[in-house]
């Protein structure tokens, strides 16, 4: 179980993101938001102890956003007060997401001193050309200067975050990319296809016609290159887009893989906590209103009945390689997933898209290229 915290301040929007975030242009202002937001974030955990209980809390992630704007003080503050006023356990994976030009060597041992001891640093690309073309601000140089600056501050855990698929970028760029990344000798790779999101600026340019990117074909040699390369190096393939050294699985992302509870705490942040799903409102001012007079502020509240729950349980477990385990499902639901999905998995297996392997049901080779597909047969 864990805490998810949304910061949602970036220096500047990328050209594919979507997600929730408020660009940081007046410091001044910048400074006064930073102090409500975190007051209100203060009040939100407050109302989810009464709501959680005293089931220990194993991970928290700090995502955005760009966290590492946040003055290191203030958000290693914050961070201690969670862990004071929520049932963490003795040792929880505490990560912080962080890009290469924003992190400081004072900053981050301030950080790990307040507990951070991973970091998931949004490399994207080696090519400064490519950078450019998504609307990054580091240059390539940075990432390697990030790494050796984070290991010097004592954080224990270092993941990639690197993308294929980019304007311009072809299977030589994709290869250069992740052998300089392997060069670096990270603890955790995550590498994404791009996907063109609507209400970006790459969605934008795409619609008018002036959006290049690689074909598909061009995409799957990508993934296929990485899902040779990265192993070849000692990298366990764990889950779809995920890469890491042993005993460097992502213990807060696997939560979300394997269907467990996780409070969202946040503008924008989404929750799963007793059997209800919700999301914040994307509003800043709105958020830090709602807390002000102590009251939630959702843009969606669902509670899953188990039919939802065991669907979102197969749909999730597929993205990872060793898949979904029947024993788990059932003692979670009290039945089989072939009770449940006999005529889905029989057809998946017939396809040649999922296989059963002592008790587990995974994905096969082709399974993990038309995953989409795999995990909707199980939406009901």
């Amino acid at each position: 179980m864990g805490v998810y915290v949304h910061i949602p301040f970036c220096a500047r929007k990328c050209f594919y993101c979507d997600f929730h975030s408020l660009e940081v242009r007046d410091a001044h202002r910048f400074a006064h938001l930073v102090d409500s937001y975190l007051a209100a974030l203060r009040r939100e955990a407050l109302y989810f102890r009464s709501i959680w209980g005293d089931k220990p809390i194993e991970s928290l992630f700090i995502g955005g956003g760009t966290p590492s704007l946040l003055p290191a003080d203030k958000l290693a503050s914050f961070i201690s007060f969670l862990r004071t006023e929520l049932p963490f356990a003795a040792a929880p994976e505490i990560t912080m997401e962080a890009n290469p030009h924003s992190l400081s060597e004072e900053g981050m041992e301030v950080l790990t001193g307040a507990g951070v001891n991973r970091v998931s640093l949004g490399a994207q690309a080696f090519q400064d050309g490519l950078l450019r073309a998504i609307g990054r601000l580091h240059r390539a140089e940075q990432i390697g200067e990030s790494v050796h600056l984070l290991r010097r501050a004592g954080v224990s855990s270092i993941n990639l975050d690197l993308i294929f698929g980019l304007p311009g970028q072809s299977l030589v760029h994709w290869r250069e990319s992740l052998e300089q990344a392997l060069a670096l000798e990270p603890d955790h790779l995550s590498c994404y296809a791009l996907t063109v999101e609507p209400g970006t600026l790459l969605h934008a340019w795409q619609e008018a016609g002036v959006l290049q990117l690689p074909g598909e074909d061009e995409q799957a040699d990508m993934y296929d290159l990485t899902r040779t390369m990265l192993p070849e190096a000692g990298y366990e393939h764990y889950e779809i887009s995920n890469f890491s050294r042993p005993g460097h699985r992502c213990r807060h992302n696997l939560l979300y893989w394997h269907n467990r509870p996780y409070i969202g705490l946040g503008s924008g942040a989404a929750g799963y906590v007793h059997g209800c799903r919700y999301s914040n409102r994307a509003d800043l001012d709105g958020y830090i209103k709602s807390w002000e007079k102590g009251e939630p502020s959702y843009e969606e509240f669902q509670e899953l009945n188990p039919e939802q729950q065991m669907d979102e349980t197969m749909m999730l477990g597929m993205r990872l390689l060793e898949g979904v385990a029947e024993e788990e499902f059932r003692r979670r639901f009290g039945v089989s997933y072939w009770d449940v999905y006999r005529e889905a998995i029989t057809e998946l297996i017939g396809q040649g898209l999922v296989e059963e392997v002592q008790g587990y049901l995974r994905t096969t080779e082709l399974g993990l290229l038309l995953e989409n597909r795999v995990s909707a047969a199980f939406l009901r």
